[in-house]
């Protein structure tokens, strides 16, 4: 929804804000160039406060001020929806710069905010910045910590099924040609094994009939070496 460059004053985004407040459906709102100074962005940000759907909001050319902006820095610190914010162009100077750096610095949802202000300075936009692209990182990063999380919890089955294969070619292999498998299999793997887990598997690879057959079960027993020692 846009009602950019429509002179609507302070007032006008007061009542906008008012419908906002309510409103379940709007995902995107652009004021651009409204003139609605401090006051109609202070309404706003108490909107944002509230609303939960919109994820694009665009402030950009309403002389908000420092005042405006810190408004909308506090206004940050609460909301988890918003994924782009504009508010470039407000006369926003150090500081407002400095609460809106302390705002993204609780703020995780931002992965997109435009704050060019030449009142304010190049080291606080450079912090603005650096802090909007950890959020845009946070994603992958989670996405690689849950991925390195499950390598780990896979290196005992992975180990174990090494060994029982080599054990059914070669039923009498010496207990170090089993260790020496399992060793290798977890240093592929970052070395996630202590010595009692090794040895548990080596056990576990050599037990007739086969258990524990499930992951979950070698897991458990991996759970018990490690508590065990």
């Amino acid at each position: 929804f846009s009602i950019n460059g429509n002179d609507i004053g302070p007032a006008g985004a007061t009542a906008l804000a008012e419908m906002l407040k309510i409103n379940t459906t709007l995902k995107s709102f652009s004021i651009n160039g409204n003139d609605i100074g401090p006051a109609g962005a202070t309404a706003l940000a108490e909107m944002l406060k509230i609303n939960a759907t919109l994820k694009t909001f665009s402030i950009q050319r309403n002389y908000i001020s420092n005042i405006g902006a810190t408004a909308l820095a506090e206004m940050l610190k609460i909301n988890v929806t918003l994924v782009e914010f504009n508010i470039y162009d407000n006369m926003i100077g150090e500081v407002g710069g400095t609460a809106l750096v302390d705002a993204l610095i609780v703020n995780s949802s931002l992965t997109f905010f435009s704050v060019g202000c030449k009142q304010m300075s190049d080291a606080t936009k450079a912090k603005i910045d650096a802090l909007v692209e950890h959020n845009r990182e946070r994603p992958a990063e989670a996405a690689a910590r849950a991925k390195a999380e499950r390598y780990r919890r896979a290196v005992p089955f992975a180990a174990l099924r090494t060994a029982r294969r080599t054990l059914l070619l070669w039923p009498s292999a010496p207990a170090l040609v089993v260790d020496t498998i399992i060793v290798q299999a977890d240093a592929r793997c970052g070395d996630e094994l202590s010595t009692a887990q090794r040895h548990a598997l080596i056990v576990m690879a050599r037990q007739r009939p086969v258990q524990p057959r499930t992951h979950a079960e070698v897991l458990q027993v991996m759970q018990h070496a490690s508590t065990a020692q």
